[in-house]
C-alpha cells in the first residue's frame, strides 16, 4: 500500500514516475557526426514540462551519480520539479545514441544495461498530496525497474489515484 496524505499548500499533485535520460543527438551530418548530449527521456521531459507549467511536480526514477544523472538533477530542480522521491545509485546513466536513418526518421540505440534507472525501486508512499501518477515508457518494460512502476501503478491506482500510462 502506498498512503496518500490529504493535500496541502505546497504539497506535489503530479507525480511522474519513469526513465531520465541522455540523449546523445548528431551534430552534423555522416556516420561519425560529433554527439551531442540532451537531457531526456519521455517521463523527465514531462515532469520538467509540468515544473515549466508551473504544477505542482515531482519526479520518481533512479538516477546515477554520473555527471549526467547530475545534469539530469539539475535539469528537473531548475525546472521546480520536486526530486525528494529520486533514487540515487553508481551506476552510469541510460543513454540513448540517435540517429537518422535511410527513411529520413529519427532511430535510436538504446545503451541501457545495468544502468541506474533499471535498479528502480517502488517506494513507500507517494509524496503527500498527490493526485495523479503519470508513468512512461522505456522504463516500463525494462526490468528489474519495470516490475516496480507496475507495482506503484496498481498501489496508486488501488488507492482512487488518476493513473496516466504513456507506453510511447
Amino acid at each position: 500500500r502506498y498512503p496518500v496524505a490529504p493535500s496541502g499548500k505546497d504539497s506535489v499533485v503530479i507525480v511522474v514516475a519513469g526513465e531520465a535520460l541522455i540523449d546523445l543527438v548528431p551534430q552534423g551530418t555522416g556516420r561519425l557526426a560529433a554527439l551531442a548530449p540532451r537531457l531526456g527521456g519521455g517521463p523527465y521531459n514531462t515532469a520538467v514540462a509540468l515544473g515549466r507549467l508551473g504544477s505542482r511536480v515531482a519526479f520518481c526514477s533512479r538516477l546515477s551519480r554520473d555527471a549526467f544523472g547530475e545534469a539530469l538533477v539539475d535539469g528537473l530542480r531548475a525546472a521546480g520539479v520536486d526530486v525528494s522521491r529520486v533514487q540515487r545509485g553508481a551506476e552510469p546513466t541510460t543513454l540513448a545514441v540517435a540517429s537518422v536513418g535511410v527513411a529520413g526518421a529519427a532511430e535510436y540505440a538504446f545503451y541501457a544495461e545495468g544502468t541506474a534507472d533499471r535498479l528502480f525501486t517502488a517506494p513507500d508512499a507517494l509524496p503527500e498530496g498527490t493526485q495523479a501518477v503519470a508513468f512512461g515508457t522505456c522504463s516500463l518494460v525494462l526490468e528489474p525497474g519495470a516490475s516496480a512502476y507496475e507495482k506503484l501503478l496498481r498501489a496508486a491506482a488501488e488507492q482512487g489515484v488518476l493513473t496516466a500510462l504513456d507506453p510511447n
